[in-house]
């Protein structure tokens, strides 16, 4: 039985299973604090066992019961993470986990967090300071606070299950008036990843709880941890009453429910990095470069001539007209894929996490700070205007806060040398009539957005799992929403939270689909379809049945289109979708009918006109087939397709002499269309010309050939225009070797 077992007979009040196996862990361990714990608990149950023999009633029996099955789950979490670290001392967390223990506690943690904070404060209020002691004073106060923030971090992260001491003490960080808001932002970090190594109700709550805190990076870093963590380790937190009772406080909350959907969307949309990152690397950014490149090959080039379209065809060449359509097209996909949230600049900043900063665990959960100190770097500008843009391009920039970081160290490194050659780049791309003292101020006024914040963390949140050097050590939470995405039905009690939301629900479901999430769509789209004959319906029926036939579910398909036409008829995606959909299923006759009522709604369509020919021509109704056909003809005279169907069909219909002008067209214009010399041998075949018949076909007869020119035959035979027997003598001829 493993620890997830014993949390689950736990919860279901399981003693008689759960002691034995507890006491016997305990022992293995060999720590003393929580062996002490377990033998007292096992003590008094022994008494209230005995008690119960002796016939003795207790009115406090359930109370004392439930009470030890709650202590008894925080030992087994307990017992969970020192195995763990016991079974794997070589990892990071195990190490650090040791070496955190060895400092005094949570308390005195923040205790001198918050005296290092009122003595920066102090240091830079006193008039009475020369500056040089200032900034020196300053330096080493800044060191402290970089290793107060990383011992936090460590401590928080390697933290046991929370008692009711921790929570006042995490409290009273998150409300300090002292501690700064960059520092409970990295706090909340801490506390995600704790909750994602163990199961933790009493970090849960308070992720939530940090929620409702005023400032935005707190309170949107908080739901996206709550969030992942309730994911990750429902089946450990959906008894927990103390969360069910939060929960339902936030039932009628609509701004919560609305962030609950963003972040539940901005995860899931995590989890198509991989292929919005091939499409950067393989379609767009080489588009970009392409015209890049020809836009400076134009302007480099001295001929005249070149600005002329047909110079550039007869070069194999593109205007440039053309260059700047084709780049314009690409850019606004890319914007559209940042708009919906997709991390576009993944694959650009993952090979730029090599720089020391990244060493530190916490640096990846670094809100971007230009006073951070570990960018000083940027400071070896000595041109202002240079620093300024920079300045200014990092803290209005799409990058997420670790990109960020990313960028800077890389602009660091340009060095000095190259500081005119950048302010005449800047100059350039600078739009006339505005300097960029206009610019910087712009940017600075705008405050950063709930939503920004937010995909930036995931963001952050993503890189780390996927690029921090000891990644392989953690569980990736990323894999688990590939694997089985969010949605308002993965749990039940998200379920009730999210179950009075409709048109919120279909906007996730829609976007789950569009992200080929077709399973996790299809469950929301069925829930919300509440019954067959609601014409209010019909678009999620539509998209009831795209899911299905995505999943290759067949007859569920054909069953949700099929309610789709009911309630609402006439409508052309639903029609030829079914039309499509029977014709490869081998429904010819409910083909037929759909292919009709599209041809009713458009009848100069041609794909419709030859789609309800062909499906004729499957239920042997040629006659019915030919004046389509010859719609189709004459709306494309052009088209080979229409001319062999053509010729086919006057074949059957016993017009072979006018089926012959088309054969002949086709054969003008290629004399290799194997379809169109089949059909011409067959023509001397009607005509009794059986051995010029059996010579034009013989060179044909490949195995897909003969198959096709098989069922012709037979369909001939059918029709009563050629003998079956001398057609099966014609086949063994023409596949025996009997030359």
């Amino acid at each position: 039985m493993d620890y997830t077992d014993i949390q689950t007979k736990l919860r279901q009040h399981n003693l008689a299973d759960t002691f034995p196996l507890l006491r016997k862990k305990v022992t293995e361990i060999g720590d003393w604090e929580l062996a002490e714990q377990t033998e007292n608990l096992w003590a008094t149950y022994q008494q209230m066992l005995q008690f119960l023999l002796q016939g003795v009633t207790d009115a406090q029996e359930e109370r004392i019961r439930n009470n030890i099955c709650h202590t008894l789950s925080f030992i087994a979490h307990r017992l969970e993470r020192l195995e763990h670290i016991k079974q794997h001392p070589e990892e990071k967390y195990a190490y650090v986990a040791k070496e955190m223990r060895r400092l005094d506690s949570f308390e005195n943690i923040i205790t001198q967090f918050e005296l290092s904070a009122n003595e920066m404060r102090e240091i830079q209020h006193d008039k009475l300071l020369r500056d040089t002691v200032r900034q020196h004073r300053m330096e080493e106060l800044t060191e402290l606070h970089e290793r107060q923030v990383v011992q936090l971090f460590n401590w928080i992260w390697t933290s046991e299950i929370w008692q009711n001491t921790d929570t006042e003490q995490a409290n009273r960080l998150l409300f300090s008036d002292t501690i700064s808001s960059y520092d409970k932002a990295i706090f909340i970090s801490a506390v995600t990843l704790s909750l994602l190594e163990f199961a933790d109700v009493a970090k849960l709550l308070f992720l939530l709880d940090g929620y409702l805190v005023e400032d935005d990076q707190i309170s949107q870093r908080s739901i996206v941890g709550f969030v992942l963590a309730f994911h990750v380790h429902y089946d450990q937190f959906k008894d927990q009453q103390e969360l069910i009772d939060r929960l339902n406080i936030y039932h009628d909350d609509t701004s919560f429910i609305h962030d609950l959907y963003a972040v539940m969307m901005q995860l899931q949309m995590s989890c198509v990095t991989e292929s919005v990152t091939s499409k950067m690397r393989n379609d767009i950014m080489p588009a970009l470069m392409r015209g890049v490149m020809a836009k400076k090959k134009k302007d480099l080039s001295t001929d005249t001539s070149s600005t002329d379209p047909n110079t550039f065809v007869e070069h194999g060449e593109n205007p440039e007209w053309m260059d700047d359509e084709r780049m314009n097209k690409k850019m606004r996909e890319m914007v559209e894929m940042q708009v919906e949230g997709a991390d576009v600049y993944y694959a650009t900043f993952s090979m730029m996490k090599g720089f020391p900063f990244f060493n530190q665990m916490p640096h990846w959960f670094y809100p971007f700070s230009l006073s951070e100190h570990s960018v000083a770097g940027l400071k070896s500008f000595t041109n202002s205007h240079v620093n300024k843009f920079f300045r200014m391009l990092l803290n209005g920039s799409p990058f997420c806060n670790s990109d960020k970081y990313s960028l800077c160290f890389s602009l660091s490194n340009f060095g000095s040398m190259t500081e005119s050659a950048i302010e005449a780049q800047i100059n350039s791309q600078i739009p006339k009539g505005m300097n960029l003292d206009e610019l910087a101020e712009s940017e600075e006024v705008q405050k950063p957005k709930r939503a920004d914040i937010r995909r930036h963390y995931v963001f952050d949140l993503y890189r780390f799992y996927h690029n921090y050097p000891y990644k392989q050590q953690f569980t990736n939470p990323f894999v688990l929403l590939k694997k089985h995405p969010l949605t308002p039905f993965s749990h039940p009690l998200l379920q009730k939270l999210l179950a009075e939301t409709p048109e919120e629900m279909e906007q996730y479901a829609d976007f789950l689909m569009r992200k080929e999430f077709y399973q996790a769509a299809l469950d929301i789209f069925q829930a919300l379809a509440t019954n067959e004959f609601d014409a209010s319906l019909a678009s999620i029926w539509q998209k009831i049945g795209f899911c299905h036939q995505k999943l290759q579910h067949t007859e569920e398909t054909i069953h949700a289109y099929t309610v789709a036409n009911n309630i609402k008829p006439h409508s052309k995606w639903t029609l030829r979708h079914l039309a499509t959909l029977c014709s490869s299923t081998g429904r010819m006759e409910e083909a037929v009918l759909y292919y009709q009522q599209l041809v009713a709604i458009q009848p100069e369509n041609q794909k419709y006109l030859i789609g309800t020919a062909l499906s004729l021509m499957q239920c042997e109704r040629y006659e019915e087939a030919l004046p389509l056909l010859h719609k189709a003809f004459y709306l494309d005279e052009q088209s080979q397709q229409v001319k062999l169907l053509l010729a086919w069909s006057l074949i059957v219909n016993g017009q072979k002499d006018d089926a012959i002008k088309f054969i002949f067209d086709l054969q003008q214009a290629d004399a290799m269309n194997e379809e169109a010399n089949l059909l011409f041998g067959i023509v001397m075949l009607l005509d009794g010309r059986t051995k010029e018949a059996y010579s034009q076909l013989r060179p044909l007869c490949s195995a897909d050939n003969c198959a096709n020119l098989r069922r012709k035959l037979d369909t001939l035979c059918r029709h009563h225009h050629l003998d079956s027997t001398a057609t099966t003598l014609l086949m063994d001829a023409l596949i025996l070797p009997i030359d």
